[in-house]
């Protein structure tokens, strides 16, 4: 593009920046994001959380002849964000399995008769044939994957339609637009090469977060920890009584106990975690939204896409697996610019727990091969109920499911799909099957992506562990971890360059330093 043609437009977006959003100007990295997007080049993005990603695909969704998809990983978000961009006088639509059977038709038609500007779905749903099809004979003008780094975080077990999006672009000839709050370089060259983005514009901001401080508190699970936590909220200034507080852990059954064990000591909260009915999900989301409701104890299913800026405080019960899914995590604090805290608690029995997430979700390639070796041992499994294949609580699922993409099985397609995109042990039941559940290929499986996967996410666990062992500024470590250049050796805004024992039951009023 010349420069007298980038000139305009960039001209042109901030007219629209005015006359639709009502900003002025641009966050950092926007307007570099946007002019790549309209200039028809793949783009990538790394923006803070609350740094305006949503825009950098609603913007161009007023300036771009054709349709904006937009690829979300959570069905309960996408509503929110289709009555936003209606708001803004952008027609958009969502396709999810939520939605009935007519207003699903009704979209799609809406798609072939070309009213949609903004189409948001789920990767699984890009896959479906009659989507793709639609898709094909329409003019698609951008593909955005937001929250792009579960590409590379959910891709490889849990979401593996994720890593299959880059297949859309062999029928709809648009470039690709690529967000998130957080990805490491790794992770920025992973999701790169996957969605095959083509000498793609990369557009990564700070990461850094001086209004937080940075605090870890080793201190054993239990009523230590509530007792630590109910001080801090008890004693935080006045002001922090009218804003909000996320407290994570890691399991269900510790977001309930923790809620309980707070509620005992006078601190109210709603719990939030993925076995709760979809009614009582949305109930608790939409309080904290709302505002009716300050504090949210949740695993992590809670938190992606919510756009409350007025969090005060963050804990964390436990840490989780890595340290992206913690930086998303604690860095929905302080979104407004306040003063703001993140606190985890840490104790060695603590790792057990996302370990065990680890060897489920990537088990031992022995195991797997065990597993294979037990099916080759039952000559009637074809004829198995589908949950005997699966083991008792789903024991064999993610065994199956590398075998299956290993090539050392086949299972039905119903079953095989419900097997790709089972998360846990407390999915609905795998679907009645009629006819053969299962071949055995007689291959032998290709276990590779396993390996690779497996040592991904252990690296992953133990600079989550580094990260709470270290002696030195955890502000800086955070930084360099996420490919930031830090420049210097005491940050005044976490607890071992404050030079304070925590938990003391105060927040001192230190202004931290701003290289």
């Amino acid at each position: 593009m010349h420069e007298h043609e980038d000139d305009i437009v960039h001209e042109g977006a901030r007219a629209v920046l005015r006359e639709k959003f009502g900003f002025d100007g641009f966050r950092p990295g926007q307007e570099r994001l946007i002019a790549g997007v309209l200039s028809g080049r793949d783009t990538l993005g790394v923006l803070p959380t609350g740094g305006g990603k949503t825009l950098t695909y609603q913007l161009p969704a007023f300036m771009l002849d054709g349709l904006v998809v937009v690829v979300s990983p959570l069905i309960s978000l996408m509503q929110d964000q289709v009555d936003r961009a209606c708001r803004l006088g952008l027609r958009a639509a969502s396709l999810t399995s939520q939605d009935s059977r007519d207003v699903q038709d009704e979209n799609q038609r809406a798609i072939a008769e070309r009213r949609l500007d903004l189409l948001f779905c789920s990767p699984e749903r890009l896959e479906a044939k009659r989507l793709r099809g639609l898709l094909a004979s329409s003019p698609v003008s951008l593909i955005t994957i937001d929250e792009a780094h579960c590409i590379s975080e959910w891709g490889h077990e849990f979401r593996p339609a994720f890593r299959r999006i880059r297949r859309l672009r062999s029928i709809v000839s648009a470039p690709v637009l690529a967000v998130t709050a957080t990805a490491t370089p790794a992770v920025r060259e992973d999701i790169a090469q996957v969605l095959g983005m083509r000498d793609p514009v990369r557009v990564v901001t700070s990461f850094d977060r001086p209004n937080i401080r940075w605090l870890v508190a080793r201190s054993r699970p239990g009523a230590d920890r509530i007792r630590s936590m109910v001080r801090l909220i008890r004693r935080a200034p006045p002001e922090c009584a009218k804003r909000a507080l996320i407290v994570y852990a890691p399991t269900r059954r510790q977001v309930v106990s923790v809620r309980r064990a707070l509620a005992s000591q006078g601190v109210i909260g709603d719990a939030y975690h993925a076995a709760l009915p979809k009614e009582e999900r949305q109930a608790v989301q939409q309080r904290f939204m709302s505002r009716q409701s300050n504090i949210v104890v949740a695993t992590c299913a809670f938190g992606m896409g919510i756009d409350r800026g007025d969090v005060w405080a963050v804990f964390h019960y436990a840490y989780p697996g890595s340290l992206e899914s913690y930086y998303q995590e604690a860095g929905r604090a302080g979104r407004d610019g306040e003063q703001s805290l993140a606190l985890g608690f840490v104790h060695r029995d603590d790792w057990k727990v996302p370990a065990a997430f680890v060897d489920r979700a990537y088990p031992k390639p022995a195991d797997v091969l065990r597993v294979l070796k037990r099916i080759r041992g039952r000559r009637a499994i074809s004829r198995l109920a589908p949950a005997r294949v699966i083991g008792s609580g789903g024991a064999n699922v993610p065994h199956l499911k590398w075998l299956m993409r290993g090539g050392a099985v086949v299972l039905a397609p119903d079953f095989a799909g419900w097997i790709d995109n089972w998360p846990d042990g407390e999915a609905d039941g795998p679907p009645a099957i009629e006819g053969p559940v299962m071949t055995v290929t007689g291959d032998a499986p290709d276990l590779t992506p396993l390996v690779s996967a497996r040592s991904q996410a252990r690296d992953r666990l133990r600079a989550m562990q580094r990260y709470c062992g270290r002696r030195g500024c955890r502000r800086s470590a955070l930084l360099r971890y996420l490919g930031e250049r830090v420049e210097w050796r005491s940050c005044g805004s976490c607890d071992k360059c404050e030079r304070s024992r925590f938990p003391d039951g105060s927040i001192p009023p230190t202004k931290p330093h701003r290289p």
